[in-house]
Order: C-alpha cells, then structure tokens, then sequence
C-alpha cells in the first residue's frame, strides 16, 4: 500500500512540481565554471540601465558590446533593476569583469527563474499531446506520467540546455519556451498568436531566423486554397497576420528608428570569419580537413610553400583564408543555405500539414546550420526544439531525434574545458538520455538502431576517452587536436541525421 501511495504521487506530479524540482537541479550547478558570456550579460545589465537608449548599440567600453535584437536589450533593462537593488557594483558600465558572489548568485537565478516560461511551454506541449493522441480520463494517468516526463527529458531537462545555461551561462531556456510557445499555438490553428511570439522570438534573437522560411511558406500556404486564384486567397488573415507581424517589429525596433543600421552592423557582423574559434559540426569542417590535409601534400610536392600553423588551426575568432581551397564568403554560405532548404520548402507548400510543417522547420535550421556562416555549436539547440515535437509521432522520427539530442549534446563538451566539468559533461549527457532512451522504449516499443546506429553510439564514450583523458596526457602540445576531432566526429553524426530526416519528409506519403 505504501508503495501504491508513492506511485499514485508520482504519477500525478504537476508541472510547478516538475520546474520546482529541476530548479533545485540547476541550483546544484552553481559553482560550475562559466563562460565569457557572463560578463557579456552582465556588461548589458550595465549599459542599458546607465546609458540613454540612443546610446545602447554604440557603447564598445567592454569587448563584448550589445549584438542581440532590442527585445532582449530590454530583457536585460528590466532585470538591471533588481540587481541595482542587490549590488550597485553590478550595473556599473565602467565595472569590468566584475564577478563578485552577488553577480553569481544574481545571473545564476535568473537563468533559473526565466525557465518558467520553458516550464508553461512543456505544460501546453503536454496538453496539446494529451488532446491529439485522444489520452483523457483516470485510464490515461500512465501516458500522462510518460509525456511529462518525455516533455522534460526534451526541453525543460534538455542535456545541451543545462551545459549551456546553467553551466557555460546563457538564457535560451526562456527563449526556446516563446519558440515551443509558437509551435503549440500552431498546432491548434491559431495562426496569429503563433505569429506573434515567433517574430517576437526573432527579436529577441535573431539566430531564430534560421526557421522564418519554414514559417513564412507554411503560414503563406495556410492562406491559399487550390487552385491557386485571386477569390481563394484569405486576404483578411493574410493582412491580419502582417500587422502583427509588422507592429512587433515597430515596437521592437521604433525607438532605435535613427540607430537601425548601427544595430543591423551589430546583429550581423561578417568580420569574425568562415568558422567559430571550434568548429561547429558542418559541412565546413569537411572542407576543413580537406584543406588541412591537401595543403599538407602541396607542400610536400614542392607545389605550394611553407604556410605555419594552418590559418583554420588557430583557435581564434577571426577570419581565415583556405591554403588550398577557394575562400568562402556569406554570400556563398547564404546561397548554399537557400539551395539546401528549397526542396523541403517546396514540399511544405505542395503538402502544407503540420508534421511536414515541424520537418521543415527542422530541416531549415538544420541547413543553416550545416552551411551557415560563423556558426555557433550552441546552435543545434535551434534545430532540437522543433525536432522534439516529431519524436511523438512515430518511431523511426523518435530514433532520430534521440541520435541528434545525444550527439549535439555531447557536441557541446569543448565548451566546457575546465577540469573540473570532465565528470559533469558525460554524467548530464548520461543521464538525461538514459531516462529519455527508457520513456521512449516504453511509448514506442524497440527503437530498433540500426548496426551503423549502434557503432556510432558504442564509439561515443571511447572517442571521449581519447580527447578528454590520453590525449592531453600524451600530446599536450597539441591543444587543437582534441577540437578537431570533436568536431570531426560530431559532424558524422550530424550529416546522417541530416540526411535521414530530409530523406524522411521527400518521400513521406504525406
């Protein structure tokens, strides 16, 4: 009867228990190592709530100036006030790498805090499920239990999320909370609403601009009827949806009316070259290698001279030119993109459901991802959030998913170099997937992976092994090695997910 008393409670947890105890997790990762991108936040905190608003996007007294869209300038506003009250020190612009226990403490809990917008997102992604997959009643308290903790495994208790928020320090939990926010409203048809958080998720952060086609296509082709004419074109919700659209961005951007191309140069800067200071795991880390490895053999010919340390070797964010191959500028990787995600688009607009909707919208990140310019590795948590809502459907989506949540997860690990993190990294990424792996099991039956599956998954903790332990033992030297295999590894996983989910929305009957 006790144990039957423990269950009952379990199974009808809510989701203010449910954030209430993740909260109490991500507490436990206070003393953890953080990025740089503290003092950013903290540097915004500082300059929003001292300087006048025209001054917001030019102040440079700190390297890390304001490059995020005026929505979260005014995030930032808002949370310097209470950190006036907390510490004076905090919101001084002239206070550089200030990093005293209340700024911790204070920047630590509000990532934490913000998380409740996540947490009402899992609640109305829970709901949405629950109505669609026809679970009501007292006989539905099982799959109830399952979906939360499905849900929580996905996002709220995300592996990446918790390295990169609450560890490396960012707030993309409240950001991928208005995102999911989108989505659900999506899924029960309300266009407009689904409209408005999007575009004010972009001006939160415009990285979410990787998925606008998706959003564009799907939210035109829901206002056009076959065949395509004049009299079957929903010309009322098509002006409906533009104003908000358009008055979010009035609000965003108006009062920076004279600033916007300072801000735009802020958003969108092209200086900082091909590839992240680590490569992120795409398609230029192949050209990477390609280039490393041909200028290597040109130079033993005798048919190119000595050129040092490999410009693309050099850990800095700068630009960087290619011995071998010819230079890639955003122009290219811009039509790259647009090239890679034409076919997905063109089937959302022939078949303009919601699956193929949530494909798309994944398949669209996911391109930017693979051929973008300067692209961030945190940027696979843009492609998971969309691809999350897919594991419901079926099986062989599920699988994939759980293959990109576990690789871009472990993709994530260069961001924490400290010693101190080596057993944090695999025990968050364990984990978290290891209650995932078994809620899917038990929804699905046998995710059934396949041998190459397997043997990608089998080789992930001995590739650890090899970049975390022996070879900063045994080559200490080189300091870039252990990168460029992360990256090299990763960038296997991705382009099989990659392939396998495009594969899976061309020839889908849908």
């Amino acid at each position: 009867n006790e144990y039957k008393s423990y269950l009952r409670m379990a199974l009808s947890v809510s989701w203010v228990e449910i954030f209430l105890i993740t909260a109490l997790v991500k507490l436990l990762l206070f003393h953890s190592y953080h990025s740089t991108d503290f003092e950013v936040h903290r540097n915004w905190l500082a300059l929003t709530h001292s300087l006048p608003l025209k001054q917001w996007y030019y102040e440079d007294t700190s390297e890390w100036t304001l490059d995020y869209p005026p929505f979260f300038a005014w995030f930032e506003y808002l949370l310097s006030f209470p950190a006036r009250y907390l510490d004076l020190k905090i919101v001084d612009v002239k206070n550089l790498e200030y990093s005293a226990l209340s700024v911790k403490l204070y920047q630590r809990l509000t990532v934490i805090l913000s998380d409740s917008i996540l947490c009402f997102a899992c609640y109305r992604v829970h709901c949405a499920v629950m109505e669609t997959s026809g679970n009501s009643g007292k006989e539905s308290n099982n799959n109830d239990f399952l979906l939360k903790i499905m849900v929580s495994a996905c996002y709220l208790c995300n592996a990446g999320l918790l390295l990169v928020d609450h560890v490396h320090f960012q707030y993309n939990g409240f950001l991928s909370g208005i995102y999911l926010l989108s989505l659900v409203m999506l899924q029960q048809n309300s266009i407009i609403l689904s409209g408005l958080f999007f575009t004010m998720l972009l001006n939160f952060k415009h990285i979410y601009l990787y998925v606008a086609p998706a959003y564009f296509v799907y939210m035109l082709r829901l206002h056009l009827k076959k065949p395509f004419k004049l009299a079957n074109v929903n010309i009322v919700g098509l002006v409906k949806l533009g104003l908000v659209v358009i008055g979010v961005f009035v609000v965003s951007f108006g009062p920076f009316l004279y600033h916007i191309p300072q801000i735009l140069s802020r958003l969108f800067p092209v200086q900082r070259g091909l590839c992240h200071a680590y490569w992120a795991p795409n398609f230029w880390t192949l050209c990477n290698i390609g280039d490393i490895i041909g200028a290597k053999v040109l130079n033993k010919l005798g048919w190119i001279g000595d050129y040092g340390r490999h410009p693309m070797m050099s850990g800095l964010v700068q630009v960087s030119e290619f011995v071998v191959l010819p230079n890639i500028t955003p122009a290219h990787t811009a039509a790259l993109t647009l090239l890679a995600i034409t076919p997905a688009l063109v089937k959302l607009f022939n078949a303009p459901l919601l699956l193929n909707f949530l494909k798309t919208a994944t398949i669209t990140a996911f391109s930017s991802f693979m051929f973008g310019y300067h692209v961030h590795e945190k940027a696979v948590l843009v492609i998971l959030i969309p691809y999350g809502l897919l594991l419901f459907e079926d099986k062989h989506l599920a699988k994939l998913y759980y293959l990109l949540s576990l690789t871009g997860t472990y993709s994530l690990f260069p961001l924490l170099f400290q010693l101190q993190e080596l057993w944090l990294k695999p025990v968050v990424l364990c984990l978290v997937h290891a209650v995932m792996y078994i809620v899917l099991e038990v929804y699905h039956g046998n995710l059934s992976f396949t041998k190459l599956e397997k043997g990608y998954l089998y080789c992930t903790p001995l590739h650890f092994i090899l970049v975390e332990v022996i070879l900063p033992v045994l080559l200490p030297q080189f300091q870039f090695l252990p990168l460029l295999l992360y990256s090299v590894f990763c960038t296997a996983g991705f382009i099989y997910n990659y392939c396998a989910l495009y594969i899976n929305l061309l020839y889908s009957c849908q």
